[in-house]
């Protein structure tokens, strides 16, 4: 029994998502303990990883959309990118409560009284600032 050559590279390829997959998923969780401590300095170190992993794993965009074709190794590859997608969430979103929180202290130092604008939520009701909201959790 020979292999053809697509088949033998598709389980190159697989190895190696999978690599990838578990060192983004560590960066990930790594990012969320450095934001935790405001490390900005391991921040950028963990950002230029977590970018290099990104652009290997764009070349295998089509992969990850045909995992049912592929097999359950891709169908595992495509659920572990879920998690990854989750984990950068996660991030984003204890990121963006610094942020507001920031800003808020920021406008309260400077005496603005001005109160900040209406934002549209995600699901494009108008609601209070994301500001406003960080401080009625404070």
């Amino acid at each position: 029994m020979t292999f053809k050559p697509l088949q033998l590279e598709s389980l190159t390829d697989i190895q190696a998502v999978q690599s990838d997959l578990a060192e983004l998923r560590r960066i990930l969780m790594q990012e969320f303990e450095a934001l935790k401590k405001r490390d900005l300095l391991e921040l950028g170190a963990l950002e230029a990883s977590k970018t290099e992993i990104l652009t290997r794993l764009d070349r295998h965009t089509d992969s990850f959309k045909q995992a049912e074709k592929l097999g359950a190794d891709w169908l595992l590859a495509r659920e572990d990118l879920t998690e990854c997608r989750d984990l950068h969430f996660k991030n984003l979103q204890l990121l963006r409560r610094q942020l507001d929180i920031v800003q808020g202290t920021l406008q309260v130092m400077l005496g603005d009284s001005e109160p900040m604008p209406t934002l549209y939520d995600r699901l494009g009701q108008v609601g209070a600032s994301r500001a406003a909201r960080a401080w009625q959790s404070v």
